[in-house]
């Protein structure tokens, strides 16, 4: 721990970049800035005022109290469904309106910050696990926490709740840790309370070979997160959400060491693999990584390459809620472009920033909206232009840039996605 914290935290984590992860209200604020996709804020508290006056009206869903400054997991609560006047926990608690706004002035008065100094709480979106999650633990969120040095993923292990550990994805508390093979997004080896296990405590489900989905996407957001959040060393908490699919949690300026038990492997050793690479991308950074760090047994590992038909549906999220249209794939188009009504119908956010696009009319400059939209079972998050379509049979084009990891093929009859599994497809690179 002495040597992780003199070569690589004191050394790539500048202060002000520490002290900006340690406030995980500021840390969500510029995900969302960034369109990194993470659980949406719905209140912070940071006065007394603020909780006299607040209405309490939240989903009947459920929501996650946190602390800005928290630590360890500390001072959150999870709850899976609200009254006006009281909820329920993942731990099956029930509290009270006036349980609940003491819990938050025990966190103005700091009882669970890093510096036990005063702090401020906020409110988020619950995270409702994705159904291959779900079936891992009956309680709890899972979460996947991967080690990113210079924007190359350098480490990763999948972390599971467990009764004992109270819904919480803490090792120290009870949880989990299984190791993932960097290339395969596959689990090898897994310990729970400083142990080897090879199956779940009181189940058959064994710990290694659970095939993590999204396994590229995951490793790009954390790449991402960790470029975005100014520290050169960083752990990121990511989890799996039924509807948005993988989304930030956490970023860790001092993440912990028991990731190497999980993969029994050196953390160390692999950093100073790296260590030293000049890495300008996250996808190169991601490259690097599945490449250098492959595990033995990944080239018997067949990958699924998803291929669409030309004419995809796509479900496009905004505020919570979720809307389905059918989208034109046109990898001649860089951009993804919206109908002007798409925008006005789920009320996307515009950017500040116009691109302008060049088709068989000429050039235009139009304006810009961020938006998240599934397609073939991948979230994607980007920037794209809004113009008039009306007259044209697709409200919505899916440009080149928003199409990696996908195969395009023309033949296949629309909205019928197939799995190819003859190697990886070579990586073409566009510029805009």
């Amino acid at each position: 721990m002495n040597a992780r914290n003199f070569l690589y935290i004191s050394k790539y984590n500048k202060p002000a970049a520490k002290r900006r992860a340690d406030d995980k209200l500021a840390t969500k604020k510029l995900l969302i800035h960034d369109n990194i996709p993470t659980a949406g804020l719905l209140h912070i508290f940071s006065t007394r005022k603020s909780i006299r006056n607040y209405s309490w009206a939240l989903p009947a869903e459920g929501f996650v109290i946190k602390p800005a400054r928290g630590y360890g997991g500390e001072g959150i609560m999870v709850f899976k469904k609200w009254g006006y006047e009281s909820g329920t926990t993942i731990s099956d608690k029930e509290y009270k309106l006036k349980q609940l706004q003491s819990h938050i002035l025990d966190i103005f008065d700091g009882i669970y910050s890093l510096q036990s100094l005063p702090d401020k709480a906020y409110i988020e979106e619950r995270i409702i696990p994705a159904p291959f999650f779900r079936k891992l633990t009956p309680i709890g969120l899972p979460d996947i926490r991967i080690i990113v040095l210079h924007k190359i993923p350098v480490m990763a292990m999948l972390r599971i709740p467990t009764e004992e550990s109270h819904g919480k994805a803490n090792l120290h508390q009870g949880a989990i840790g299984a190791g993932i093979g960097m290339r395969t997004g596959i689990t090898k080896h897994a310990i729970y309370k400083n142990k080897s296990i090879r199956f779940m405590p009181g189940t058959k489900i064994k710990t290694n070979g659970i095939k993590i989905p999204n396994w590229d996407e995951i490793l790009f957001i954390a790449s991402r997160a960790q470029d975005l959040s100014g520290l050169g060393y960083a752990g990121i908490d990511i989890v799996f959400d039924k509807i948005r699919g993988p989304v930030v949690l956490e970023i860790n300026s001092r993440p912990g060491l028991n990731i190497q038990n999980a993969n029994l492997a050196s953390l160390r050793a692999r950093l100073e693999r790296i260590e030293n690479l000049n890495v300008k991308t996250a996808e190169r950074g991601v490259e690097i990584a599945r490449s250098v760090f492959a595990e033995e047994f990944s080239d018997k590992v067949r990958t699924e390459i998803k291929v669409l038909s030309v004419y995809e549906p796509i479900i496009i999220i905004s505020n919570g809620k979720s809307k389905e249209y059918k989208a034109k794939l046109d990898t001649g188009a860089y951009r993804t472009s919206l109908d002007e009504s798409v925008v006005q119908e789920l009320n996307l956010p515009l950017v500040s920033k116009k691109f302008v696009a060049v088709s068989a009319s000429g050039k235009q400059t139009r304006p810009a909206v961020k938006v998240e939209f599934q397609l073939g079972g991948k979230k994607v998050s980007t920037i794209a232009t809004v113009a008039a379509r009306s007259h044209l049979k697709f409200p919505i084009i899916v440009g080149r840039r928003d199409l990696r990891g996908f195969h395009i093929n023309p033949s296949l009859p629309a909205g019928k996605a197939q799995f190819e599994q003859d190697g990886e497809p070579e990586e073409e690179h566009w510029d805009e």
